[in-house]
């Protein structure tokens, strides 16, 4: 709570207005408001019967990933205000922003430094249709924002500044920013944080400037951040303009041009006239969903090149017309490949890592990538995009960690694309011949708990594995369980959840990633048959067969060509 600015009183003499300095000690600070809050907040963690009477219900969180449901309380504008981490619905009645209500807590708490009140009794609502707009403080120009964290918890606050670094974790379903306000710029301690969905739905990247509007603060640690959960609550301004990103084909008839935001349909023609192609082809419909169109063309000739340029008549989502690059190329359709992952080991020492991918369908790898965790490769994470390339069914296709170590590749192998012999182990050691070798610079898998996951040309999750290093009890990486959510999302495991805990992600994950061979030749962990279940029965543990990298696992046959019927 921040002291009022103090104001020349009736008897000057005492007070010193008029630009006379002070002749006497200066008055005592006003008590705290007799609502419980200031209370509150000092008092100790546990048990406790603190009474709150009327204060007001300022904002209402949802539980999302690891943030518990629950909503802030506050009587002054500037405070202080408590988070309460009960269900607002749960409530007789259920909590309404506006609403002013009494209770008595019943046990107070402290997570990451910030004061909590963990549950109460004998809630009741007093009134509601407080105005919360009385109650909130601009804090663009507050200096300190980060200094005096503490002094600005869990109060309702508006906000403008730029967002100043690209998005990380912060917290299962979680990322977080720094934020430069016009009082704090370049202060990493200020963050802005939402959910990863309103992230991506909102287009919020760094360099936008942003107005977040009566939302809650809220400490982690040394940590100021501006709390956002609901797309109605920021305003987006000078956003970099969206460019095209790629093209690829869908079919001989259509083509999936990718932007770097979202495309506003109203800018968008349903004839496809905004998008030009070369080589005879021509476009005649269009439909935009989030940052991908898809365009309807005429036949396309398989594996000729082709470019699509884009007219600058589209717009994101504040308006912004798109900019160069404004085109892409692309290959005429060719039928994509099915692939599994079928082995991996993330232990080996020197972050010569391995996995191996087997081709259930022949076909094109051209778009394909595969990733571990988010795939943020500043962050040490896998994300390698593969060459463009054929294979057949039953091929297999190694990937090589640390492409640029002489451990793990002597004689710096590069990518075999056209045979799996092309540059045979002979010459390069670290190659399968049975097998097309990949190579990525990434320098090692995380051997704690990981999500690895492959997305084909059109960003579709084609199959994944949750593994853990085992056992229940410890923690999973934030970017693990937020990589297990979008795999969730995309019923590519099971159970298919939208979001994952410790526990759940542990239980249903393969065991033992620290359990494995620490050479390429010990131990893997393996799939077991010809199947895929999208759970942990499909794979071996860490500690359980010797690698088989290039050839089929114990319990796999060849899968069968298909045969013509009479």
């Amino acid at each position: 709570m921040r002291s009022a600015t103090l104001v020349c009183g009736v008897v000057a003499a005492f007070t010193g207005c008029g630009g006379g300095e002070r002749t006497g000690p200066p008055p005592p600070p006003p008590p705290p408001p007799p609502d419980g809050i200031a209370q509150a907040r000092l008092a100790p963690d546990g048990a406790s019967s603190l009474a709150i009477s009327g204060v007001t219900v300022t904002y209402l969180k949802p539980a999302l990933g690891s943030d518990p449901a629950g909503f802030t309380i506050q009587h002054a504008q500037t405070g202080p205000a408590l988070f309460v981490t009960v269900d607002p619905a749960t409530l007789s009645p259920a909590a309404a922003v506006g609403d002013v209500v009494n209770f008595t807590i019943t046990q107070m708490g402290t997570v990451a430094t910030e004061r909590r009140a963990q549950s109460i009794a004998s809630y009741t609502r007093q009134s509601t249709g407080a105005n919360i707009a009385a109650l909130t403080q601009n804090v663009s120009s507050d200096q300190l924002l980060v200094t005096s964290v503490d002094n600005y918890d869990a109060e309702i606050v508006t906000v403008t500044g730029t967002i100043g670094t690209a998005f990380s974790a912060s917290g299962a379903g979680f990322q977080s920013a720094m934020l430069s306000t016009a009082g704090s710029v370049g202060n990493a301690l200020l963050q802005l944080r939402a959910p990863t969905s309103l992230i991506d739905s909102a287009d919020l990247v760094n360099t936008c400037g942003i107005t977040a509007t009566q939302v809650p603060f809220a400490r982690f640690n040394s940590s100021a951040q501006i709390g956002v959960f609901r797309g109605t609550e920021v305003a987006l301004s000078s956003c970099p303009a969206p460019t095209v990103v790629s093209a690829t084909a869908l079919s001989a008839t259509s083509v999936q041009v990718a932007f770097s935001r979202h495309v506003i349909p109203a800018s968008v023609n349903a004839n496809g006239s905004q998008f030009a192609f070369d080589n005879g082809l021509v476009a005649s419909a269009a439909a935009v969903a989030g940052r991908t169109i898809t365009v309807t063309t005429s036949a396309q000739t398989t594996s000729t090149n082709y470019t699509v340029t884009v007219a600058h008549s589209l717009t994101d989502l504040q308006g912004t017309a798109l900019t160069t690059p404004d085109a892409a190329s692309f290959t005429g359709f060719v039928t994509p490949a099915v692939v599994r992952i079928n082995e991996f080991n993330a232990n080996i020492a020197s972050g010569c890592d391995l996995i191996e991918l087997r081709v259930i369908s022949g076909g094109s790898l051209g778009g394909f990538r595969i990733q571990e965790r988010t795939g943020v490769v500043a962050n040490g994470e896998l994300n390698l995009t593969f060459p463009t390339m054929n294979v057949a069914k039953n091929d297999m296709i190694v990937v090589h960690m640390n492409a640029g170590s002489a451990t793990c590749n002597p004689n710096g192998a590069t990518q075999e694309t056209a045979t799996t012999t092309d540059q045979p182990a002979a010459s390069y050691p670290g190659n399968y011949d049975t097998a097309f070798d990949i190579w990525a610079a990434d320098a090692g898998l995380s051997a704690t708990d990981n999500v690895l996951s492959v997305w084909d040309g059109t960003g579709a999750i084609v199959d994944a594995v949750f593994v853990s290093d085992d056992p229940a009890g410890l923690l999973t990486a934030a970017a693990t369980k937020q990589a297990a959510g979008v795999v969730g999302t995309a019923n590519q495991w099971s159970p298919a959840l939208a979001t994952y805990d410790d526990t759940t992600f542990r239980k249903n994950a393969v065991d033992d990633l620290n359990a494995t061979g620490t050479t390429a030749p010990g131990n893997s962990i393996q799939r077991i048959d010809d199947t895929d279940d999208n759970n942990k029965g499909d794979w071996t543990t860490g500690s359980g067969a010797a690698s088989t990298f290039g050839s089929l696992n114990a319990g796999q046959s060849p899968l069968a060509s298909r045969r013509r019927r009479p």
